[in-house]
């Protein structure tokens, strides 16, 4: 009877090392390191930078560099799926402060434009009120 009370010990030993061994195998096959992904962030804030959104579109520029920074906190700390995801959402952040701040520019673009047509407008209409509107050369 002590004989059946070791079989089944050793069966449990075994199986309890199959087991550890499994886990281990699982905790080293976690999620890879998104280092494509942090690169594509890390671009996108920089073209948000160089379009000028600390200017025109600071919330959304300041979101995606804090989450740029956590992302690479999480890659530091090799947690792979929060670090992937912080990068995602840096990136599409980076890319809203970019067409936020492009679109603001061109919104000030068309502002000077109009301005400087309606000046051209008043000073034809006042040249044509006073009678010194510019004639032509005469023809020979």
């Amino acid at each position: 009877m002590s004989a059946r009370k070791f079989a089944i010990t050793t069966t449990q030993l075994r199986n309890a090392l199959l087991c550890a061994t499994a886990f281990g195998i699982v905790a080293c096959a976690s999620t890879p390191m998104p280092v494509d992904k942090l690169a594509v962030a890390k671009t996108s804030v920089e073209r948000a930078e160089q379009a000028q959104a600390a200017q025109f579109a600071q919330v959304e520029l300041q979101s995606a560099r804090t989450k740029l920074a956590a992302a690479q906190s999480a890659a530091d700390k090799r947690d792979g799926e929060a670090a992937a995801r912080m990068a995602d959402q840096a990136d599409v952040d980076a890319q809203l402060a970019e067409s936020t701040a492009r679109a603001k520019q061109q919104e000030q673009l068309v502002t000077e434009m109009e301005n400087s047509l309606r000046d051209l407008r008043n000073e034809t209409l006042r040249g044509n009120a006073s009678g010194s509107a510019l004639t032509p050369p005469a023809q020979q």
